[in-house]
């Protein structure tokens, strides 16, 4: 009967084993290609004589910079160009796949370990406040130099009751400069902490664009506190690159896209190009054209005017094609990836109307487009640009959509007067009733220029652009004028929210100003992780050897425990991890683990103790041992329960290294809590239905 009360345990702790084991894979992998990485990278700078920041940099932006700086050096020998050229080959194509696929799973490392750039940005309220002032005079510049004095001198100190501090005791109200007038100072605090919000929502999105323009993986960007940004750069060897791209104002702006036929006309030459540079023999043709014409042609996305029924003068932009839930993606117009005629189409993909690139092809089809021959093929006068986020199909695969769009903008960021969203009355189509929609306001300058490009380039596609990334591409269906449109077709509310703030985002309404700045070298995070694996390896073979010496055959069950507590902890972190729950591995939970090794065995402490009270009454092995670990489980529970809830407090409100530290030390509580009631009583379950002990080596 025993026996088949163990068997379910049996295999529940098996199973919690083997996905440890699978999560814990993609981590191992990565760390054997990192160390690959970093000697091909080595005996690259070595061969082109070059520094190694400078190729751990370039390795993977631009797969150009390095062949190029390759056969721009003259003194190397063919040798050794030969043999960089194959390193390179390697390292941008086999080992970056792995390396690209492995890190989404890996354990993710923090600054401290990994080396980069920890930024603390806060929003220039003040700034904002000259910004939102009706009317600017020398009494309202010299209450906002004092408030600006005081927040230096006290950078603690509330941004609201400073305000109001000083306009008290200038006996002015907030409404004189501010809001509407005649309004309360409370009424007027709470507009312009709108507008503060406003302006760190659009900083976000703009830090995003940034971030993902300087190629760093695994970016931590996130809003702190009420106007603070926090921003941390794993793996940044160039400090002042990184502050010049951050501080760079925005570049919101419209751009054409070109014809379908200059799309699909690309497409053949560049195939043309890269077919006969390579001389290849006659193979089965495959055509470019089957990408546009077995594409299932989708609703277009429109521009179209409506009629003045409204006291405003509006026009729609209907973006329903854009976020229509349908994501089916077409590859029956997408060329075989078997053919030599299409290397480049062959790529691609028919996405919802448009070519797109699946993102494991992505690293591929940049390579050809920054090719200089195959930008010698380019219609004059054109750019390719990508999608600002992929699109997710219903295979779950990503997709970056592909836009060949003109190189000149038709209108930039300066003609946007605000973006908000609202509710659609429905009036151009009455399915939109209820939903969100994005409303445009234009200025004057930019209502006539608009009224401009929409009368001259009906049924082409104008495409939004933040940063040179195209977050939407509507139909232009007829002239807009009038200075006002409204976006319609929005999915839901976040996503006509994000496109309203990247609309807005062409013109920060203050600037953000870098409060703090920590840059970590790698060499010193090989260092962290060093002394902090010695550590806690030192820290677990003492508590090993002390449960040995001290509890006997009873201590090797607790150490087998112990040890797999430790495996559950980097399984559980490479879990939250990979599931976007930001459980990053960092020297405070380094410092986590080896307390938690610590904390691992004390729970087999208290049992064992009780155990031994229980043999001393003259109970059997048996007995003993089931006593013991029934009544010392609350008392287990509630220690460990305590601990639990202040992690998770850490875990809410910390950031940085304080939370580093509560997510290794909540997951340890919960594995510890596993492998000390559970696993541990199974191996003495096991023992004694095997065979009746007389006594108990404890």
């Amino acid at each position: 009967m025993k026996q088949r009360k163990l068997l379910p345990r049996f295999i529940i702790i098996v199973s919690i084993l083997i996905v440890s084991i699978y999560l814990l894979f993609p981590t191992f992998k990565f760390s054997h290609l990192n160390g690959k990485e970093e000697k091909i990278s080595q005996q690259i700078a070595e061969k082109m004589g070059v520094s190694y920041s400078y190729v751990i940099e370039n390795l993977y932006k631009d797969e150009s910079i390095l062949r190029d700086k390759l056969d721009d050096l003259i003194e190397i020998s063919p040798e050794d160009k030969q043999i960089v050229t194959d390193l390179l080959g390697y390292a941008q194509g086999e080992m970056a796949e792995g390396l690209n696929k492995s890190r989404k799973s890996a354990i993710k490392r923090g600054l401290d370990l990994q080396g980069g750039m920890h930024l603390v940005l806060e929003v220039d309220l003040v700034q904002l406040m000259r910004n939102l002032a009706r009317t600017r005079d020398q009494r309202l510049e010299g209450i906002l130099t004092k408030v600006q004095k005081e927040l230096d001198q006290n950078p603690q100190a509330d941004f609201d009751d400073v305000v109001i501090q000083y306009f008290e005791e200038e006996k002015i109200k907030l409404s004189q400069y501010f809001g509407e007038p005649g309004e309360s100072n409370a009424t007027v605090l709470g507009y312009m902490s709108k507008q503060a919000d406003d302006a760190i929502s659009r900083s976000l999105e703009i830090l995003r664009n940034r971030i993902d323009q300087f190629g760093v993986s695994e970016p931590s960007i996130r809003k702190q506190g009420a106007r603070r940004i926090l921003l941390e750069l794993p793996g940044v060897q160039d400090p002042a690159r990184a502050r010049d791209l951050i501080g760079r104002t925005a570049m919101l702006e419209f751009k054409l896209v070109a014809d379908p036929d200059k799309h699909q006309q690309l497409l053949k030459d560049i195939d043309k190009l890269l077919v006969d540079r390579k001389k290849l023999e006659d193979t089965t043709s495959t055509s470019t054209d089957a990408i546009f014409d077995d594409i299932e042609k989708p609703e277009t996305t429109d521009i179209t005017e409506v009629a003045k029924a409204d006291s405003i003068d509006e026009d729609v932009l209907d973006l329903s094609a854009e976020m229509s839930e349908d994501t089916t993606v077409s590859d029956t117009g997408a060329v075989d990836f078997s053919t030599e005629e299409a290397p480049f189409s062959s790529l691609l993909r028919g996405y919802r109307g448009e070519i797109a690139v699946p993102s494991e092809n992505l690293r591929r089809v940049k390579a050809y487009l920054t090719d200089p021959d195959v930008e010698d093929v380019f219609p004059d006068g054109t750019q390719v640009l990508w999608s600002a986020k992929p699109e997710i199909a219903g295979d779950g695969k990503e997709y970056y959509v592909f836009y060949l769009v003109k190189n000149t903008s038709e209108l930039t960021g300066s003609a946007l007067s605000d973006a908000r969203v609202e509710i659609s009355s429905g009036y151009s189509d009455p399915g939109t009733a209820g939903k969100p929609e994005v409303s445009l306001t234009l200025n004057r300058a930019g209502a006539r220029k608009f009224a401009r490009v929409t009368g001259a380039n009906i049924d082409k596609k104008l495409a939004i652009v933040l940063d040179d990334k195209v977050h939407m591409a509507p139909v232009i269906r007829a002239k807009i004028a009038g200075g006002r449109a409204r976006i319609e077709g929005s999915a839901n509310f976040e996503e006509a929210e994000d496109l309203a703030i990247v609309l807005r985002a062409g013109a920060l309404p203050t600037s953000v100003i870098i409060e703090e700045e920590r840059t970590v070298g790698p060499s010193l995070g090989r260092d962290s992780i060093r002394k902090g694996t010695t550590s806690a390896i030192i820290g677990m073979i003492l508590v090993i050897i002390f449960m040995v010496i001290y509890y006997g055959m009873s201590g090797l069950i607790a150490n087998v425990a112990l040890l797999m507590n430790i495996l559950l902890i980097f399984g559980g972190l490479a879990f939250f991890g990979a599931m976007g729950i930001g459980a990053t591995l960092s020297l405070p939970g380094i410092a986590g683990i080896i307390l938690t090794i610590g904390m691992a065995v004390d729970a087999n402490v208290l049992i064992f103790e009780r155990i031994r009270e229980e043999l001393e009454t003259g109970k059997t092995v048996w007995h003993a041992i089931s006593a013991g670990y029934d009544r010392a489980f609350r008392t287990i529970l509630d220690a460990n329960l305590t601990t639990l809830i202040a992690a998770l407090v850490l875990l809410q409100f910390g950031s940085g290294p304080i939370k580093g530290f509560a997510v290794t030390l909540a997951i340890g509580i919960l594995s510890s809590l596993f492998t000390a009631i559970v696993v541990t009583r199974l191996i003495f379950d096991y023992i004694t239905s095997k065979k009746t002990l007389e006594r108990l080596s404890i």
